[in-house]
């Protein structure tokens, strides 16, 4: 259900996020494979109690966090979560959150949360009309590619980065899942 999107609720959680980035999956040899899978997903847990202490911990996360792939290669593009969507949004790596408080802030105006947010073409009831921005070349090349992950819709998208190029990728909803990408 995509109605979830974007809610405020989702800051609150950010705030007491605990980061967790994928494991690496980079071949040992120097071949890079022409076909990788990036699966993004996690169980988030709460536990409170009224009016003392609420605590949230979302274990939201990309696996792998680092994929080497061939330039020209396809990648598939995961979301295990049953009722969360996600993003898979390419952005510099100047760009993404690094602290407790860029991670909190990250939906306010001219962040790149924001900016994700704003390619997508969200509607008054969160549910982005703009699945899947392009930017540059057909396929994910540069920063500013992003495709939302419907839950149990899984993308094939083409990987159309030169060869050398390192890619940096996160979820406009869930800044603390990030990753890196790097093309062979």
């Amino acid at each position: 259900m995509l109605h979830r999107f974007w809610r405020p609720a989702a800051l609150v959680m950010l705030l007491l996020a605990v980061a967790a980035v994928g494991g690496t999956a980079l071949a040992k040899s120097r071949k890079a494979p022409n076909k990788a899978t990036v699966t993004a997903g996690g169980k988030t847990t709460a536990k409170f109690k009224i009016n003392k202490y609420g605590l949230f911990r979302d274990a939201a996360h990309f696996a792998p966090g680092t994929v080497l792939l061939r330039s020209g290669g396809t990648l598939t593009l995961r979301n295990r979560d049953k009722d969360e969507p996600h993003t898979f949004s390419i952005v510099s790596k100047k760009d993404l959150p690094k602290t407790r408080r860029q991670i909190g802030n990250c939906g306010a105006p001219g962040t790149i949360c924001d900016k994700i947010s704003t390619g997508h073409q969200i509607d008054q009831q969160g549910n982005p009309s703009k699945p899947v921005v392009d930017v540059g070349a057909p396929g994910i090349d540069q920063a500013g590619d992003s495709f939302v992950l419907a839950p149990g819709k899984p993308q094939t998208v083409n990987l159309s980065a030169k060869a050398g190029t390192t890619l940096y990728f996160m979820c406009g909803i869930h800044p603390w899942m990030q990753g890196v990408l790097k093309v062979r």
